[in-house]
């Protein structure tokens, strides 16, 4: 199929196993240049919170030999909620999504100053700037994205003997419970104080720790939402730590804009 007419879609690639405690995901977005038939001239895509911290490299697919144009190497921080993108024809996206607590190791910013950011790395990496200029010289969008994989990898690599922060381990927590961890509990395991836990985490995540748990339990909600669109919410409200049905209906209305139904219809 024509690059022209592809379908839109996103694509993502899980990363080797051994990075799979930092990195959730290599991902690509497309847009294609020439609308679908009927489609609306003005599209909007919803980014759900997931807590995580994207660089991502934005371009327009360019006809003839030069593939890209308006090109854009850029981090987006954790968000607090959805946010809506429009959607242009031609528009791509390559990227790579860090789990939180990763971004301050991999990238060196803090995800707590780009909380809700979308930022160049020329404004908050400029280590990054060289990354940006070598992938617009990359012959194919699918080149680019191997030297993005390969950049994240190396970075990963150098910091496999750096001591971790206390945060790292309490994250771990969060993510491996979808978070149902009671903060008391959890701050009580590593033997530190509700008051240093909330700082520790605040620092590597970018989010307060309760905000983050909402995040991870609302995100496990979804998945299991569009894995089984005909489960009853309460058995999925009740599987995810929700007091009940209503609970997760307001949750998933405040953090993503929509009713559940419409949010996997």
């Amino acid at each position: 199929m024509a690059e022209d007419e592809q379908q839109q879609g996103y694509t993502q690639w899980a990363p080797p196993a051994a990075m799979a405690d930092a990195v959730d995901a290599f991902w690509q977005f497309w847009v294609p240049r020439r609308p679908q038939r009927g489609a609306s001239l003005l599209q909007q895509h919803r980014v759900l919170p997931d807590g995580c911290t994207d660089l991502i490299f934005d371009f327009h697919h360019a006809p003839g030999r030069a593939w890209l144009a308006r090109s854009r190497l850029g981090i987006v921080g954790p968000m607090k909620r959805f946010i809506l993108i429009d959607l242009e024809p031609g528009a791509v996206s390559l990227g790579v999504r860090l789990r939180p607590g990763w971004a301050q190791a991999l990238l060196g910013v803090s995800p707590r100053e780009l909380c809700g950011l979308n930022v160049t790395v020329q404004d908050c990496a400029p280590a990054f700037a060289q990354l940006q200029r070598r992938m617009e010289d990359c012959a194919t969008p699918a080149h680019a994205m191997t030297l993005l994989q390969d950049t994240i990898t190396q970075r990963w690599a150098s910091f496999l003997d750096v001591a971790k922060p206390r945060a790292v381990q309490a994250l771990a927590h969060l993510q491996s419970s979808g978070g149902q961890v009671r903060m008391t509990a959890l701050a009580r395991s590593l033997g530190v104080s509700e008051r240093t836990l909330h700082r520790d985490i605040l620092d590597e995540a970018g989010v307060a720790p309760k905000l983050l748990a909402r995040v991870l339990r609302f995100q496990r909600a979804v998945s299991l939402l569009r894995a089984n669109g005909d489960a009853a919410l309460c058995d999925i409200a009740f599987e995810c730590g929700y007091a009940d049905q209503a609970h997760l209906s307001r949750d998933v209305r405040e953090l993503a804009g929509v009713s559940p139904s419409a949010l996997v219809g």
